[in-house]
């Protein structure tokens, strides 16, 4: 059988095709660039082309049986995601896993998850046989802070005190990886998370004590995380939409823990201690000051 991955350099996609491919799968991969391209493990079979694209989309859809689809954070991402939609359908794709997000809905209070809500509304409707993936954040998302969590001891989100039920990117990926090769997934939306809800107090706990120096969080209003960001060069649309999204943390609308990850896995989910254990050298090993 062989799948197709979009977003296959991103946090989930390279992770879900990492899996595939050690499986034994066939694996075909939308590739947007050279650059991108050139990052693609050996043994995958790349497909140019891009979401505007529908006869490249049509190319890298034939002649599969499954397929994983993500689009990036964009204005144009529930387009995107509509298009590869009607795309796979109009190939004979009998499995279409979409990943999309926890909370996902018309009511909710961020852009980024009502545009979920909507697309994955799509896709119920559309006739085709799906799997829906809504993970809360990734535990992998602190990475992001490597930097100031060496140099100052510190890490900074306009999240509050609100608890949040991160997941490990692996675990959402061995979820999509069984519901592109397995049966009795279709028609199914699985919500993921952790096995506990943490506040980012006690995140940065865990992080110092991972690696033996003092770390701290640090809530930070929402104004001047979104400054920050546009400081940083970041485009003025993506950081409202990471900002509305923290905001909408904030409320603790992301705190619940759900069983979806060890009732499919037959395990329970990778708590963030264990993910620390993976990572601490990262940010700095356990004794050695850095």
């Amino acid at each position: 059988m062989k799948i197709l991955v979009t977003g296959a350099t991103g946090n989930t996609g390279s992770e879900v095709t990492r899996q595939l491919l050690a499986a034994g799968h066939a694996v075909r991969v939308l590739a947007h660039s050279a650059d991108s391209a050139a990052k693609l493990p050996d043994g995958v079979e790349i497909q140019m082309g891009d979401f505007d694209d529908a006869s490249a989309l049509a190319a890298a859809f034939n002649g599969v049986e499954a397929a994983y689809a993500l689009t990036p954070v964009n204005p144009k991402s529930a387009e995107w995601m509509q298009r590869l939609v009607d795309v796979a359908q109009s190939c004979g794709v009998r499995r279409f896993v979409k990943l999309s997000g926890m909370t996902a809905g018309a009511n909710s209070p961020a852009a980024l998850i009502r545009s979920h809500g909507q697309t994955d509304a799509y896709l119920r409707q559309s006739g085709i046989g799906y799997t829906i993936i809504q993970p809360n954040s990734f535990m992998q998302n602190l990475l992001w802070s490597v930097e100031t969590i060496r140099s100052q001891g510190a890490f900074y989100q306009p999240t509050g005190d609100a608890k949040q039920s991160l997941v490990d990117i692996a675990d959402v990926a061995a979820v999509v990886v069984k519901a592109l090769t397995e049966d009795g997934h279709l028609g199914q939306t699985y919500v993921l998370t952790g096995p506990e809800s943490l506040s980012f107090d006690m995140v940065a706990d865990k992080i110092a004590s991972a690696i033996g120096k003092p770390v701290h969080y640090v809530a930070v209003p929402g104004v001047a995380a979104e400054q920050s960001m546009l400081t940083a060069g970041m485009p003025a649309w993506m950081a409202h939409t990471l900002v509305e999204f923290y905001s909408a943390v904030a409320t603790g609308a992301f705190a619940a823990t759900t069983p979806d990850v060890q009732s499919l896995l037959g395990r329970p989910a990778t708590s963030f201690d264990a993910f620390m254990a993976r990572h601490a050298a990262l940010f700095g090993e356990q004794g050695n000051g850095t």
